[in-house]
């Protein structure tokens, strides 16, 4: 029995100190509070304004005071960041085009080129030889179907001999310019003026066709890209301003939109854009850029601070001043919000340009509650 005892003590201890049951508990007072305060305030306020209507209210040490925020209309715009990489379009390796070593690399990393600079130097002696050997070859070909053809001219010989000598001319001189397009091709030149980043062989290396050589960038044509969420489909134009921030060398530069990418990525949800970036020698290719855009702009908004705009179970409202019978008052005024930037909120619904809302002091204020006005701001433009 005493066991028993116990155990049902220490189970309604337990059951006691539940921490769910506590917490709904508190927030059922706090909800009482709060609608306690709210009738006091109510109850002050009706006070407050039958002793105005009898005239014993003179004395405005007792009021509130407050300082209100009169509202104008002004442009507004709410900005977004994103990342974006510096990316270049002569950005590129060269690659060997025929199987020979490397005898030359007159180019050292980091120099400046201009384009049909020689970068690099294979080893041409065979095509070389090739070509003297052609040449003799043609020449003598050359020879025999100029012969054949003035023999022809004269009816004599046939025409398949005068065929077959103007075949032999005109492949060895096919077979010529190929073997000295070859013998070209052993000297490796920029594409474009840049610098050299990187050298990929060494003197002595054989290089194969298709096998890295070069890195050559160019500085002159650099871009942006920057994935964007699909969210913000048609919330930008080509030639928008942006600006752009390097973290890496703490640098910003302004820009515009080049170009807005048509197609989403099934994968990650984003389209492409592309910002235009100006010749400067502190950016390099695949360096880190966030880019600040504008998804929104109201030349007309109607703007408060965010930090006034009080919430209950009722919605979103602030305390608007009126003046009723003589008194200044506080109205509670129901609001509907749009976009926020900053500290600013703007208001679609529920005020007019010229109100004037508390700004501070509004803690503790009800519905009809007078007032002591101490100063006003205007919004700003």
């Amino acid at each position: 029995m005493r066991l028993v005892t116990s155990f049902i003590i220490i189970l309604l201890v337990v059951t006691a100190c539940d921490p769910a049951d506590e917490v709904a508990q508190k927030k059922k007072e706090l909800a009482t509070a709060k609608q306690q305060m709210l009738e006091l305030q109510a109850r002050i306020a009706k006070l407050e304004q039958e002793l105005q209507a009898m005239g014993a209210l003179e004395n405005h040490q007792n009021l509130t005071k407050v300082s209100v925020y009169e509202v104008r209309e002004k442009p507004f715009t709410h900005y977004v960041d994103v990342r974006g990489t510096v990316r270049s379009r002569n950005n590129v390796v060269l690659s060997a085009e025929s199987p020979a070593v490397v005898q030359e690399i007159p180019v050292v990393e980091g120099q400046e080129v201009k384009k049909g600079d020689i970068l690099v130097v294979q080893d041409g002696e065979i095509l070389r030889k090739n070509i003297e050997e052609l040449k003799s070859s043609l020449a003598l070909a050359r020879t025999i179907y100029e012969r054949q053809k003035k023999l022809w001219e004269q009816n004599i010989g046939t025409e398949v001999q005068y065929l077959e000598a103007k075949n032999r001319m005109e492949t060895l001189q096919l077979k010529l310019a190929t073997t000295q397009t070859q013998l070209a091709k052993t000297r490796i030149k920029a594409p474009f003026n840049g610098i050299v980043d990187e050298i990929m062989v060494r003197v002595g290396e054989i290089a194969q066709p298709g096998m890295p050589v070069i890195r050559l960038v160019s500085m002159a044509n650099m871009y942006i890209s920057a994935e964007v969420s699909e969210s913000f489909v048609g919330k930008f134009r080509k030639g928008q301003p942006v600006e752009v921030y390097f973290p890496s060398i703490d640098y910003k530069v302004k820009s515009t939109i080049a170009a807005i990418g048509q197609v989403i990525n099934p994968e990650n949800r984003t389209f492409q854009l592309e910002i235009r970036l100006p010749v400067d020698r502190r950016l390099k290719p695949n360096m880190i850029a966030v880019v600040t855009l504008a998804d929104y702009h109201n030349p007309r908004a109607l703007v408060v601070p965010s930090r006034i705009i009080q919430t209950d179970r009722l919605g979103q409202f602030l305390f608007r001043i009126v003046e009723e019978e003589g008194a200044t008052k506080v109205k509670r005024t129901a609001i509907e919000t749009g976009v926020t930037a900053g500290n600013e909120t703007e208001i679609t619904k529920g005020l007019l340009p010229g109100d004037k809302v508390v700004l501070d002091g509004g803690i503790g204020l009800a519905d009809g509650m007078m007032v002591e006005v101490v100063s006003s701001q205007e919004s700003m433009q």
